[in-house]
């Protein structure tokens, strides 16, 4: 009876050491995300070509870990001309997860087209000027393509990325399209585009 006993006791010390065990809690650990730092963010392909391979890398400075990068972009179709953007994201060991966007031109416009510069508003009473940046073939961004004045200016335009997709045509990253004229000639040089809402002119 006394060994009986005995056993019943021991298996309730070792249930209760295993229970134990069981509801330890969980480590903690502190929050840190990785950093997302791209080779480049711009990228131009050509109509019915394959998606571009994003150049960027992830680490965790704080976990001191590279992080696998994982490309999102389904969105991009290659057989449409337009401004398309893509999301990449890395996730480190904790389950800290960071995002990061790219741009993408799908476009068939000649390398040789150049609108970076700066440029003034035509006519010039509404003293706009704006500063365009190539960022890669057929793919620009610019600090001021629509101005102060609504009822000369094309609408809803301020500052924007902004894609020629065609010798005639843009796409806006807002979403806005319409057309574009470009004239480059020695001593003269004029960018102008219409939305269905307004037109702009510009030269410089």
């Amino acid at each position: 009876m006394k060994r009986i006993l005995l056993l019943s006791v021991l298996s309730l010390l070792v249930v209760s050491s295993c229970k134990k065990k069981e509801y330890n809690p969980s480590t903690v650990v502190t929050a840190s995300f990785p950093k997302i730092t791209f080779t480049t963010k711009y990228y131009s392909i050509g109509v019915g070509t394959v998606r571009p391979v994003v150049q960027a890398t992830a680490y965790d400075s704080f976990y001191k870990q590279s992080c696998k990068l994982i490309t999102v972009d389904s969105a991009i179709n290659t057989f449409v001309p337009g401004f398309y953007t893509g999301t990449v994201w890395a996730q480190n060991q904790y389950g800290y997860v960071t995002y990061g966007t790219y741009y993408v031109a799908v476009t068939n416009v000649s390398s040789s087209m150049d609108l970076s510069g700066h440029w003034i508003q035509s006519p010039t009473n509404d003293s706009i000027s704006t500063n365009v940046v190539k960022l890669a073939n057929g793919l620009y961004t610019s600090d001021n393509v629509n101005g102060v004045n609504i009822y000369t200016d094309a609408a809803d335009i301020v500052k924007d990325y902004f894609v020629v997709t065609g010798n005639t045509t843009i796409a806006f990253a807002s979403g806005n399209t319409g057309t574009l004229s470009y004239v480059a000639l020695p001593g003269v040089s004029s960018m102008s585009y219409s939305t269905p809402t307004g037109s702009v002119v510009f030269s410089r």
